[in-house]
């Protein structure tokens, strides 16, 4: 399965690298996101959405 980690920034096109994010919310601290190096977009994998549903 692909999931955000395996994909290029839809922004520019650049490697997307797995990061620890902190984020204030009830159901998480810390989640894992897809980030892009070259611009700093952020994509949110399916299972960290779940954690902040």
């Amino acid at each position: 399965m692909t999931t955000e980690f395996d994909l290029s920034c839809a922004t520019c096109g650049s490697p997307l690298s797995k990061r620890t994010v902190s984020v204030d919310h009830l159901n998480a601290r810390n989640v894992e996101a897809a980030v892009c190096g070259n611009c700093g977009d952020r994509y949110f994998p399916e299972s960290t959405l779940r954690r902040l549903d």
